[in-house]
């Protein structure tokens, strides 16, 4: 057969398709495997960016400020604004959860919380919490170095949030009207600071939203199975002097980002919904933009005290050991947080596809936050066929209807007036 005639058949097949090989985002799952050549796949610039990259892409205003707590960790918040109009609504401070970073905020166009507060006129600021991706410098430690992952939750609690928060407060003049936005861990962090030091939160923000909230753990079905096999992972890794662990984020995020596209992108998702409830809101095209920048940096103590507090059924300080917690506490059982000091407006939003919900948990959280201006709000409201995972509150297809028009009502009508 002629050369010619071979080569047409080969192209003319080929050319009914509009070839990209640079397509990295697919509307279809199964698509991923012929990216470059289905209509369902396009290029989406942001995989795999910075958050500055992505909000300047995106049209918005952003700087980097910097924070070095007292014990040496260099912390990154990141403010973003809109072009068009100086924020004329109180600072809003957004804390991301537990392995991951503020790319949380910024990484689904304009679906995007950051970009929604900006627009709505807010003073948008991204915390991002030791040893993530944007907050893993040292004045004298390498992320390399273990010593450098000597924290957990209390640590975080009680050096990271208020740095971060005195930035916003020294930035804006605004002490006291920041509104603290957290998702899991970020809930976390703030309900131990809070407890701790009920009055210079209170000088410092006047009130918290929570997104899938994070301190009870007892009972959770997940957490349960996954328990014994985590704490003998993490007891290894601390024999062996290894107590930081996914902090080379960049190769971490390429080689996923490449295995849930080429590899097996059904198998990604389900895996995120093992680990964060059946979600039927998470887009095929964000699967790339979830991987870019999952996961991050954590300390297996981190870890660690999250499944102590699952244990106990307490929602407690670090358990070191009677011994050590003798020399720490002054006792022989760690201390619990008393949730009865907060004094600031309280919001939780909960989903109950969430893998970490169990209702009791959340009933005894809110009953025990001592704050007398306080709701709870399943999310969406009043709608179980779309009720929300753990992810969801960061990349639901449907942020507007399900998530944004509670959120918002909530933060122009109950924290604006006051």
């Amino acid at each position: 057969m002629d050369a010619s005639v071979v080569l047409l058949i080969i192209i003319f097949p080929l050319g009914v398709v509009c070839i990209n090989f640079k397509n990295n985002i697919c509307s279809k799952l199964p698509d991923y495997h012929i990216a470059a050549f289905s209509n369902n796949c396009n290029y989406n610039p942001d995989v795999l960016s910075t958050v500055p990259e992505i909000v300047e892409r995106h049209g918005y205003n952003i700087k980097k400020h910097s924070a070095t707590t007292d014990d040496g960790y260099i912390l990154t918040v990141f403010r973003v604004t809109s072009k068009d109009k100086e924020p004329t609504k109180s600072p809003v401070f957004v804390q991301h959860g537990v392995v991951t970073n503020s790319a949380n905020w910024v990484d689904i166009s304009n679906r995007s919380l950051a970009f929604r507060l900006a627009d709505k006129g807010y003073d948008v600021w991204l915390g991002n919490i030791r040893g993530s991706t944007y907050s893993n410098k040292h004045k004298s430690l390498n992320v390399n170095v273990p010593k450098y992952w000597d924290f957990n939750l209390d640590v975080m609690a009680q050096k990271d949030i208020p740095s971060q928060l005195q930035i916003v407060a020294n930035k804006t003049g605004k002490a006291g009207e920041i509104i603290y936005i957290g998702h899991s861990m970020g809930t976390t962090l703030i309900f131990m600071y809070a407890s701790e030091y009920p009055e210079e939160t209170r000088e410092l923000i006047q009130g918290f939203v929570t997104l899938a909230p994070v301190a009870y753990l007892n009972g959770v079905p997940l957490i349960e199975v996954v328990k014994p096999l985590v704490l003998l992972v993490i007891k290894m890794l601390d024999v062996i002097n290894v107590r930081g662990i996914l902090y080379q984020e960049k190769l971490i995020h390429r080689l996923f980002t490449s295995f849930c596209k080429n590899v097996s992108p059904t198998g990604c998702v389900e895996l995120i919904n093992l680990f964060g409830g059946k979600s039927v809101q998470f887009a095929p095209e964000d699967l790339p933009l979830f991987t870019s920048n999952w996961p991050s940096g954590v300390s297996i103590y981190a870890l660690k005290q999250y499944l102590q507090i699952a244990q106990s059924k307490k929602f407690q300080k670090f358990d070191y050991g009677k011994r050590k917690n003798q020399k720490m506490y002054g006792q022989s059982e760690p201390p619990t947080y008393a949730l009865s000091n907060i004094n600031v407006p309280a919001r939780l939003l909960y989903g109950t596809q969430d893998s970490l919900y169990l209702s009791q948990n959340i009933d005894r959280l809110f009953k025990e936050i001592g704050s007398t201006n306080k709701e709870k709000y399943p999310t969406p409201p009043d709608n179980k066929d779309d009720a929300f995972s753990h992810i969801d509150f960061i990349f639901s297809e449907y942020m507007e209807k399900n998530l944004y028009e509670k959120l918002f009502q909530i933060l122009d009508s109950q924290f604006q007036e006051n």
